[in-house]
């Protein structure tokens, strides 16, 4: 599949101006090819565009969330229901959170983020525990954002975790947090090896207004 039609800058043209002319229908049918994108620059641009259109946008990003072949297509149709905060989206978003490619996964716990759908904290959590460093990084950034105390257990295992960009992160959010909870892991976490570690729970226990 190519990365995008070399005229795809004509295409978002096309559905902006369709756009204006509240011609919601037509810029839908535009847009939902560029879903499949590969170039992200390109397809990011469609998505914005479709999240603009909004509630009559829904029901095709809903059905390719669903239904879509291509991570890429989920991804994107998780992307722009984040966008637009969709509510009627949260149940699928939630399965989501269990695709088979990770950059789905990693868009459903964003998407949930921008939707504020704090019932989406448990399952968000259980991400910490991804085979994907990647999935996992961004569950704990997504869960300092939502502010949830229920996640600080799985952010202090998360002070353990092999990869240290996971460690930092989560050390973070459990700043963000300011947990009594967190106080002790995170003096553990103080004395981390990886420096970008140990800065960043000494970070958190300053917002905790904890003497070190």
């Amino acid at each position: 599949m190519p990365r995008a039609p070399g005229d795809w800058q004509k295409t978002v043209r096309s559905a902006k101006a369709q756009i204006r002319k509240s011609e919601a229908r037509k810029a839908i049918a535009t847009l939902l090819p560029a879903l499949r994108w590969r170039y992200d620059t390109a397809r990011n641009e469609a998505i914005a565009l479709l999240a603009s259109v909004g509630r009559p946008a829904e029901p095709d990003l809903l059905r390719t969330l669903r239904f879509a072949e291509t991570a890429v297509e989920r991804r994107s149709a998780a992307d722009a229901l984040g966008l637009m905060r969709s509510r009627r989206a949260v149940p699928l978003l939630l399965a989501s959170l269990a695709d088979p490619n990770m950059v789905v996964r990693r868009s459903a716990s964003v998407a949930l983020l921008r939707v504020r759908a704090r019932e989406a904290v448990p399952r968000i959590a259980r991400l910490l525990e991804d085979e994907s460093g990647g999935v996992r990084v961004l569950a704990a950034s997504v869960l300092g954002e939502f502010g949830e105390r229920s996640a600080v257990p799985g952010l202090v295992h998360a002070l353990r975790d092999e990869k240290w960009y996971v460690r930092q992160i989560a050390a973070r959010a459990l700043g963000a947090l300011r947990d009594p909870r967190s106080i002790g892991p995170l003096r553990r976490a103080a004395r981390d090896p990886r420096r970008a570690v140990a800065e960043a729970a000494a970070e958190a226990l300053a917002k905790c207004d904890v003497d070190m």
